[in-house]
């Protein structure tokens, strides 16, 4: 029963078995279970923690591998299993043409949620079912992915560490098709501007490094206050810039004149120079400019 809960939780199922004591068979070769008599002992192997991606699920799912070993006992015993922070009012009872889909818009969650509290392994649901509902403060955080050019669902999918059918659930999708502009929700919290940090969205052709350089913030620093675990960037992706080192950019366009910019911004075209360090009035399609 154990094993199977912690199936449904998304670890990799591995043999049961016991090893006897060589010297008495009759007893288990492990001291912490051998020595616990009467009481009925088992041992549960998570995984490996000097294998990286043992350690990565570990890091990331060891509660839900932990809560799904409480499931199993409680079902062993015979007990109603409440999940985390859950209370009696918070279910529902399927009725006749309730689909997982038509809860979840009931209930303003999704179908990820609701399959991942009520340790569902598929989209079946029966009449009389009771489910748990996820609560407005149980619930995982999102942030909206637009979909771009030559996404797919497995890229997008690994790029947040879940997989395609937890994308395709959250997002309540039938199909792998995707088109261009599509907002997908990710795992993930939206950044939002403070009084410390704007919010720049990277564009096509942006890396880190010229990002560093447009606003004169080392790499690593970009790298540390936006907690990046890679150096590879895709269009979309917000990252955290400090206002001590925003500054106003401008992408000269055709048509442009240092005249017409100043007076699109306000300023003077002597303190346009001045900010960029120009010594003329030429300019060139796709310069950027510092707006002070």
């Amino acid at each position: 029963m154990a094993l199977e809960n912690i199936g449904d939780a998304g670890q990799k199922m591995r043999k049961i078995y016991q090893r006897r004591l060589p010297e008495d068979p009759s007893k288990d070769y492990y001291y912490i279970i051998r020595e616990t008599t009467p009481m009925q002992s088992l041992l549960v192997e998570y995984g490996f923690i000097d294998n990286s991606a043992d350690q990565k699920k570990l890091q990331n799912n060891l509660t839900d591998y932990v809560e799904a070993v409480v499931k199993a006992i409680a079902d062993y015993g015979g007990y109603t299993y409440t999940p985390p922070g859950m209370s009696n009012g918070d279910t529902y009872i399927v009725e006749k043409g309730d689909t997982l889909s038509s809860i979840a818009k009931k209930f303003n969650t999704t179908v990820f949620e609701l399959k991942k509290l009520n340790n569902l392994t598929t989209d079946f649901i029966q009449v009389g079912q009771m489910l748990y509902i996820p609560s407005t403060t149980s619930s995982t955080t999102y942030k909206t992915y637009t979909v771009e050019k030559g996404d797919t669902l497995y890229g997008i999918a690994n790029k947040y560490n879940i997989s395609v059918d937890e994308l395709k659930s959250i997002n309540n999708l039938t199909s792998n098709t995707l088109y261009i502009g599509q907002q997908l929700k990710v795992p993930g919290k939206e950044l939002e501007e403070t009084d410390d940090y704007e919010i720049y969205i990277v564009e096509k052709g942006d890396s880190l490094w010229l990002i560093s350089q447009k606003y004169d913030i080392p790499v690593d620093d970009l790298i540390e206050i936006n907690n990046l675990e890679t150096v590879n960037l895709q269009i979309g992706d917000k990252l955290k810039i400090p206002k001590l080192n925003s500054k106003k950019m401008y992408t000269v366009q055709k048509g442009d004149s240092l005249w017409s910019i100043a007076k699109k911004y306000n300023v003077g075209v002597e303190e346009l120079k001045l900010a960029n360090n120009l010594t003329s009035n030429l300019l060139s399609i796709g310069q950027k400019l510092i707006i002070p």
